[in-house]
C-alpha cells in the first residue's frame, strides 16, 4: 500500500514537472490591445453612441441624383480601421461580403476618417458605424441607412 501511495506520488510530481517546463517553453501569448495598435477591429452591431456623421442621401435620392444604374450593395459596417503603413477601411457587409478602401485620418484623437474614394463619404466615419454603399461602374456611393 505505501509503495503504490509513493508511485502515485511520484508520477504527479513528474507530471507537475513536465507542466511547468511546458509553461517556460510554451508561454500563453497576451493578445491584450497595446497601445500603439495598428488597427482597431470591432464586430459591434449597436448604434455608435457618439455624434453619428451626417450622410445626407438616402438610396431612393442618391439614385434620383445618379441615375437608374445605380447598384444597391446594401448595408454595410466598418470593422476595421488600418492608421498605420497601407492606411484602409474594411467594410463588412450584412451578406459578409467585405469591401476596402483608402482612407484618410481627419480627427487622429477620435479616430475619424473619410473614405476618400467613396462619393458622399462624410468626413468623421468611425469605427462601428453602419452605412449604405451603392456601386455605379468602377464608382462607389455611400447612403443614409434608414
Amino acid at each position: 500500500m505505501i509503495n503504490c501511495f509513493k508511485i502515485i506520488v511520484s508520477l504527479l510530481a513528474i507530471l507537475l514537472i513536465i507542466f511547468v517546463f511546458l509553461q517556460i517553453i510554451f508561454p500563453v501569448p497576451s493578445y491584450a490591445p497595446t497601445k500603439n495598435s495598428e488597427t482597431i477591429e470591432t464586430v459591434l452591431t449597436s448604434s455608435f453612441t457618439e455624434s453619428k456623421p451626417t450622410i445626407p442621401l438616402s438610396f431612393e435620392e442618391l439614385q434620383k441624383k445618379e441615375g437608374n444604374e445605380l447598384i444597391n450593395l446594401g448595408s454595410y459596417q466598418i470593422t476595421t480601421i488600418v492608421f498605420q503603413g497601407d492606411t484602409k477601411a474594411i467594410l463588412t457587409g450584412d451578406n459578409g461580403q467585405k469591401q476596402t478602401f483608402p482612407i484618410k485620418v481627419t480627427n487622429k484623437e477620435k479616430n475619424e476618417i473619410v473614405l476618400s474614394t467613396v462619393n458622399y463619404a462624410p468626413k468623421n466615419l468611425v469605427i462601428a458605424q453602419q452605412v449604405g454603399l451603392a456601386q455605379k461602374d468602377n464608382q462607389y456611393f455611400m447612403y443614409r441607412i434608414n
